[in-house]
């Protein structure tokens, strides 16, 4: 650990601790556009400068490692006026829209123009006036607004694994595109949505929908798989507008996959039931709430009466709660007096749970969110994390380019497979038979 002093606070870190991100543990704001704790400094906006004591020149705070005894102050009149400088650069050709920028209201740029006062300008150019690219089937955006911070890039090709756009063109004539131009054709997870400081980037869902400050925001758990992501609902006279990460909230810490962002649409579509159907004469008909439970109560005594209780049975579901779970089976055990409980996950984890059980004693798999980012070497299976728990699997990717070798045996050339530092790509079927080979290997040669 090392003492330095931010703003006259003595903070206590760890060597190599950049000086923003030691500011941001102790709650010290620093402006910035470029920086993503999930990325590599990048120091392409030139916002974060500070001033170090000794030195003759500002320096970036995103890619200048703490030292012993350093101090530093971010607010200085010389910080300030290099601050506005760059802001009233950046403005030169970015438009002026504020009134009809979805990003209005939560714009990073907006907020530093507001705080630094730099709204009139010293310097004068010919505004961008490219037309936005709406050819995606999600993603928007919008040139003119682009500041080039890098973020969506790098999030793409370094967080995400995938590379689908890159900078495109040099000089004033810069833009981000995938290669050559071409429509974006990658997995839509929106990850390059929700990291775009500015209006650049947006949702063509959620476009010229509402404002930020119509919308009320619920935090809630996204059901789609095991995860567990926070998800972020803005919410506008009942009906969802949009859904998100919030940096640092939930285990996901901000992440999210093109499910738990998008995946939200069916809940007002035209073909949901919205009312209990009973079928009678035949056919399904609409049914108030009170008479549909008053109808299977007593189809349910009724079974009960005639057949005994262990002839009706329940199967809980991995979409639910486990408070919802956990009534199924009180319902169950203590109304019905039926012990016949199952769960969907029977037909596939519960195998693997057992072979656990059976191989090392363990009733339950003790993997941490971050064990793939605590494990020196990794190897997986015939499975593409990054497909069934797309959040979690990001964690493989970033051990990877972190220094973790990650060997992935499959037949198939999944995404995690790409990533890999090797794929060994077997023969379908043929995982048993390389689990043997692998396991005699280590027996023969006294590898365990």
């Amino acid at each position: 650990m090392i003492n330095i002093k931010i703003d006259g606070k003595t903070l206590k870190v760890k060597e190599g601790t950049t000086i923003l991100n030691a500011a941001l543990q102790a709650g010290i704001y620093i402006p910035n556009l470029c920086y993503d704790r999930r990325l590599k400094p990048f120091g392409a906006c030139r916002l974060c400068i500070v001033e170090i004591a000794g030195q003759k020149k500002l320096l970036p705070s995103c890619s200048t490692p703490a030292t012993e005894g350093m101090e530093i102050r971010t607010e200085t009149p010389d910080v300030i006026k290099a601050r506005t400088t760059v802001l009233e650069l950046l403005l030169i050709h970015h438009p002026l829209d504020c009134p009809v920028c979805d990003k209005a209201g939560e714009c990073t740029l907006q907020d530093l123009v507001f705080k630094y006062g730099a709204s009139s300008n010293r310097f004068e150019a010919k505004r961008k006036s490219e037309p936005e690219r709406l050819d995606a089937p999600i993603v928007e955006y919008n040139p003119n607004r682009c500041v080039l911070c890098g973020k969506c890039v790098r999030i793409c090709l370094d967080h995400q694994g995938v590379g689908a756009i890159s900078f495109i063109d040099k000089g004033i004539k810069t833009t981000i595109s995938p290669a050559f131009h071409e429509p974006l054709d990658c997995e839509f997870c929106g990850q390059c949505i929700d990291i775009c400081p500015v209006g650049a980037l947006g949702s063509k869902h959620y476009r010229h929908s509402s404002r930020t400050w119509y919308m009320d925001e619920k935090m809630i758990i996204c059901p789609f798989c095991g995860c567990g992501c926070s998800t972020n609902l803005s919410i506008r006279e009942g009906k969802i507008i949009r859904a998100r990460g919030i940096e640092g909230i939930g285990i996901n810490k901000g992440d999210l996959c093109s499910r738990g962002r998008y995946g939200f649409d069916y809940i007002a579509s035209e073909n949901r039931l919205k009312n209990p159907l009973i079928r009678k004469d035949g056919e399904l008909v609409p049914a108030s709430w009170d008479e549909a439970i008053k109808t299977v109560a007593k189809r349910l005594q009724e079974i009960k009466d005639k057949y005994g209780a262990f002839s009706i049975g329940a199967i809980g579901s991995q979409r639910c709660t486990l408070e919802d779970n956990f009534m199924l089976q009180r319902f169950m055990r203590e109304v019905i007096r039926s012990d016949n409980l199952d769960s969907a996950s029977r037909f596939g984890y519960a195998k693997a749970q057992t072979a656990f059980e059976w191989a090392f004693g363990l009733e339950s798999l003790p993997i941490k969110w971050n064990s793939p980012l605590e494990a020196d070497y990794i190897l997986v299976m015939e499975s593409d994390i990054t497909s069934t728990m797309p959040v979690w699997g990001l964690n493989f990717i970033m051990a990877k380019n972190n220094g973790a070798t990650l060997i992935v045996a499959d037949s198939r050339e999944t995404k995690l497979a790409r990533n890999s530092t090797n794929h060994l790509k077997i023969k379908p079927s043929t995982g048993l038979a390389f689990l043997g080979s692998l396991a005699y290997v280590i027996y023969e040669e006294g590898l365990y």
